[in-house]
């Protein structure tokens, strides 16, 4: 009942958008139709990426803690995950730049399967480790990534073609009633290790397709006859120089201040979500009713890309990513209040989420990639996120304290620094963010 009714509105403001919009939803197809080149191959494939994503990430916490992992260990093994993200990213711009662009991607890409078929036969915690660390070093791609998708991408379209990206990855929780029907026939043990198994031959053949369609970029065939081969004492030496570089760079110094927190926030709330929700001393709620919850989030946050981001203009930016701040702490905030076994109240909380994290991310995603420009670009993401990541590693520890203690204080922290973002954003805007 639910779904069709979201499905109904989604429809509705699709059709109504297009007399509001600039790049109103009848002329999605369009926009897509004039991304060529890299951009389109990882556009096309995404889907093959969001989806699993979506199937086996409502439940993984889930079927972590099945296998005997303690809330403790489970903040643990956050922590270890962004850490080695943190070290990923610092790797990934250097063999960006050593090896290419094409060839990162296609090497660390293969941590996606490797991963899903670790979980699948998952029996304790020492499983789950080794899988941990092999998906966070599939982050080693992403800087590459990007390079690969944004160089085929004129500047004054990538807000919205990241909008685009971003639908899709969010666009996979759709499928997510095929997971919870598993779940309620198979059991959470069971259904969890086919979805893993699912996941792995789907992002196995897109794997293959991207292998046979992507091309180096020429930013990145330039950047290999330019650079010798691997010097960790002049690769310490250049990493210093592009922290230095992004410190003194006040724009992205204040724009990564905001980010930071808001990641640690993401952290801490994304930490223990399904646990905290299924949790019978807490919300408490069914176990098939999770794959619900994704949809009203992706959904919305569809309907947010379509109606409002292609009218956002440069010079808003910064006002729409503070509302999007400020929803997410509003989403948040409703987490603390949350009644037993009250799904509409959650369905709330998600569908404020949603709007929230369509006016943020795609804005932001777009503004730092033109702030960092072209020569540099990989290295600064590189130097960049390594940052941030290293910054929302203590957020995996203290979420496992803190659900320990309090389980609700864990969404009291996190509405806090929502809020510590917006007030950070709004006071640095003025100076020129």
């Amino acid at each position: 009942m639910f779904i069709d009714e979201a499905g109904k509105t989604l429809n509705f403001l699709v059709k109504t958008s297009k007399d509001i919009v600039n790049y109103p939803a009848i002329r999605l197809k369009g926009l897509l139709s004039s991304v060529k080149g890299n951009a389109r191959v990882l556009i096309v494939t995404q889907p093959a990426f969001s989806i699993p994503t979506a199937f086996v990430g409502v439940y993984q916490q889930l079927f972590i803690i099945s296998l005997g992992v303690s809330p403790i260990e489970y903040g643990e093994l956050i922590a270890l995950g962004i850490g080695v993200q943190l070290l990923s990213f610092l790797l990934g711009g250097i063999l960006a730049d050593k090896i290419g662009h094409k060839r990162t991607h296609d090497i660390f890409i293969l941590a996606w399967p490797l991963n899903f078929l670790l979980f699948a036969f998952a029996q304790n915690i020492w499983w789950v480790i080794p899988a941990i660390i092999i998906f966070n070093m599939m982050n080693v791609s992403s800087p590459s990534w990007n390079c690969l998708f944004v160089e085929d991408i004129p500047e004054n379209k990538r807000s919205n073609i990241y909008a685009v990206v971003h639908m899709f990855l969010n666009g996979g929780a759709i499928f997510l009633p095929l997971a919870g029907a598993v779940v309620k026939l198979m059991g959470l043990d069971m259904a969890s290790r086919l979805l893993y198994l699912i996941s792995a031959g789907m992002t196995i053949i897109a794997i293959i397709y991207r292998r046979r369609k992507l091309k180096e970029t020429r930013q990145g065939v330039n950047i290999r006859k330019k650079v010798a081969a691997l010097d960790l004492y002049e690769e310490n030496k250049n990493f210093g120089k592009t922290l230095k570089l992004l410190v003194k760079n006040k724009k992205i110094f204040r724009f990564g201040l905001v980010n930071i927190i808001f990641m640690f926030a993401i952290t801490m709330w994304g930490s223990f979500n399904s646990i905290y929700l299924c949790d019978p001393k807490e919300v408490g709620l069914d176990l098939s009713s999770l794959a619900v919850l994704p949809i009203v989030a992706a959904l919305i946050f569809i309907a947010a890309i379509v109606v409002l981001v292609p009218q956002i203009k440069k010079h808003n930016y910064i006002k729409y990513m503070g509302l999007g701040i400020l929803l997410n702490a509003v989403s948040a905030l409703l987490y603390i209040f949350a009644p037993e076994k009250n799904l509409p109240f959650i369905i709330l909380s998600y569908m404020i989420y949603g709007v929230g994290l369509a006016l943020f991310r795609p804005l932001y995603d777009a503004r730092l990639m033109n702030v960092f420009g072209e020569k540099k670009r990989a290295r600064l993401y590189s130097v960049y996120n390594v940052i941030v990541m290293g910054c929302s590693i203590p957020g995996g520890l203290i979420s496992g304290y803190l659900y320990t203690l309090y389980p609700r204080s864990l969404y009291i922290v996190t509405t806090v620094l929502f809020l510590a973002a917006y007030w950070i954003l709004k006071k640095k805007s003025s100076k020129g963010l």
